[in-house]
């Protein structure tokens, strides 16, 4: 079943070198660890860039969108199996 959200959503993400990871967001109080990233791809909102990332934590698929210009997180998709 497929679902958008997009909500915003507090990530704990590394960046390392020019380079992000995701590692965990929350969702209504409950965090949601990430196992992988499937896909990550970048789109442009004016000036800014957002990256966006498909990730899952075994069960279900997100996709997490992080906007430069503003340096904020959002739930945009969840695809639960």
């Amino acid at each position: 079943m497929s679902v958008e959200f997009n909500e915003p959503v507090r990530v704990a993400a590394v960046f390392t070198c020019g380079e992000v990871c995701p590692v965990w967001f929350d969702r209504k109080g409950m965090q949601v660890r990430i196992r992988n990233t499937a896909f990550t791809w970048t789109t442009r909102e004016g000036n800014a860039t957002v990256m966006h990332f498909s990730v899952t934590d075994g069960r279900s698929l997100y996709e997490l969108c992080f906007h430069t210009g503003t340096l904020s997180w959002q739930l945009a998709f969840s695809e639960a199996s």
